[in-house]
């Protein structure tokens, strides 16, 4: 507090090794929301015990093991590569998430009080946000995510995005380790730990609030989404047929597989859908067979008089890219919108569309779209914050490495743009959720006997959300801090070398 005394130096403490240990380990169990908020803890503790590069360069072995361990199903299904890539790829993948250990270390003994503990949050946030904008998978690993369930938590990334999430739990770590060198000295505490207390009792409290405050739903839509056939295995058989046996063998199976999902939309028409809601990539259509297909399509939406969205993929014969692409057509039969997957284009080959939300107008409220890894992109799905789009479809293809943290990645851009999301998925959790996060509906690939979700869709839903207007403020306003607090830091050592000895 005032009056302490900027210092670098060690803090001796027998169990130091102790706490990297354990810090490791409950690593190990990522997917459960608190060990983000305890690992931290002790990871600070080991780094701060220790001389600069040693701690640093431990701390990142000990990252190394948790990545390399934890994330090899994933990185293999999304990135498949041979052992050496693989380690090369963790052993660079864990360096960013040790860089604000290091920054803590070198930056705040060097700083007075309770102002110290913030170097820490502001690097990891930092961190993080230049990971989702480097990334080509965009967001995926970003910290905030598995933070999925704490529903009053979350209804902060309303107002600051993932970037607030992230910050509020590594703070935590920072604020313990800067009580435990008081020896948790209440006296000498107690003022730092009520402002760290205080803000997190003020954001869950209030996150309570708007969900207890939320509107009723005042009308829906009744949606039926269907996964008729298992595309994630059938979409490289098909393009094994077509390289084995010709391309006209590929083009009768894949026709077949249409047919197969056109009946089972007009059995859910016939059965009450007023939308009926494919997947990503539900169906292969040769290029030549793309007009008489849609057109079927279109009779199909007419006759039964339903919203038909369509999750297709168009393959060429002359080695275009393939095209992955959402075609909505109404019960007029027209085509009133068309989107085309812009994210991962040069990891899948796919051509890839012009990251603009498109939005159409309907009975139940403006309905907008995107595919699958669109999803991680957040700065691109704030269109749908200030386009006044209510339901926000997003079809998908999954991985099972990576399901359901990925179907739990567009919840996120529920909350953050108030807008209700539809999701059917391949191989993946398929789910309707609401702009607080509550899932209306949800369907288990993996365990559901009919893959086929039926939900009551809220209609003119969207609520209001800070975030789609001010994006990705906090985590510039963190940048911001975190270069402020560097340049403390050396303003704080030139006035003590400047300082007269005695």
């Amino acid at each position: 507090m005032p009056g302490e005394r900027a210092s670098s130096t060690i803090r001796e403490d027998r169990w130091s090794y102790l706490w990297l240990l354990i810090g490791t380990l409950i690593s190990l169990f990522w997917t459960i929301p608190l060990v983000w908020w305890l690992s931290p803890i002790l990871v600070l503790r080991f780094i701060r015990t220790q001389k600069v590069w040693r701690g640093f360069v431990l701390s990142w072995l000990a990252t190394f093991a948790i990545v390399g361990i934890t994330q090899y199903e994933m990185l293999d299904a999304l990135m498949p590569s041979p052992l050496p890539v693989y380690l090369v790829t963790v052993a660079f993948t864990a360096l960013p998430y040790t860089l604000p250990y290091l920054a803590d270390r070198l930056l705040a003994p060097r700083l007075r009080g309770f102002g110290g503990t913030l170097v820490f949050p502001l690097a990891v946030t930092v961190v993080d946000y230049v990971g989702a904008r480097a990334n080509p998978l965009g967001s995926i690993g970003a910290q905030a995510y598995f933070q999925y369930g704490n529903l009053a938590l979350m209804q902060l990334l309303s107002v600051t995005g993932m970037w607030g999430i992230t910050f509020l739990v590594n703070w935590l770590g920072s604020v313990v380790n800067w009580a435990w060198e008081r020896d948790f000295d209440w006296p000498s505490i107690r003022r730092g730990s009520a402002i760290y207390a205080g803000i997190l009792a003020a954001v869950v409290l209030l996150g309570s609030a708007r969900l207890a405050f939320a509107p009723p739903v005042m009308g829906a839509v009744r949606m039926h989404g269907v996964t008729v056939v298992d595309m994630r295995e059938n979409w490289p058989e098909l393009h094994r047929i077509a390289a084995e046996d010709g391309w006209e063998a590929m083009r009768q199976v894949a026709a077949d597989y249409r047919d197969r999902t056109l009946e089972a939309t007009i059995q859910e028409a016939r059965g009450g859908a007023e939308l009926v809601h494919w997947p990503e990539m539900a169906v292969m259509v040769p290029g030549e067979d793309e007009p008489s297909f849609v057109a079927r399509c279109q009779e199909v939406a007419r006759h039964e008089q339903v919203y038909l969205a369509m999750g297709v993929g168009t393959v060429f014969h002359d080695g275009r890219p393939t095209e992955v692409k959402l075609i909505v057509i109404d019960p007029a039969g027209e085509i009133v919108m068309e989107h085309h997957k812009y994210a991962l284009v040069a990891l899948e080959g796919t051509k890839g569309g012009d990251t603009v939300l498109r939005t159409v107008e309907t009975p139940f409220g403006t309905l907008s779209g995107l595919i699958c890894n669109d999803t991680n992109h957040e700065e691109v799905v704030t269109q749908a914050g200030r386009n006044g789009t209510d339901i926000l479809l997003s079809p998908s293809m999954e991985h099972r490495a990576i399901d359901p943290i990925h179907a739990h990645m567009a919840i996120y851009r529920a909350i953050e743009n108030g807008v209700t999301v539809v999701r059917q998925a391949d191989n993946g959790l398929s789910f309707v959720v609401d702009p607080y996060g509550r899932v209306v509906s949800a369907m288990d690939h993996w365990t559901a006997s009919e893959r086929v979700m039926v939900a009551q869709v809220p209609a003119s839903s969207s609520v209001f959300t800070i975030y789609p207007y001010i994006g990705d403020l906090f985590a510039w306003l963190s940048a911001g801090g975190l270069v402020a607090a560097m340049l403390l830091v050396v303003i704080l050592g030139r006035e003590a070398r400047a300082r007269p000895a005695g």
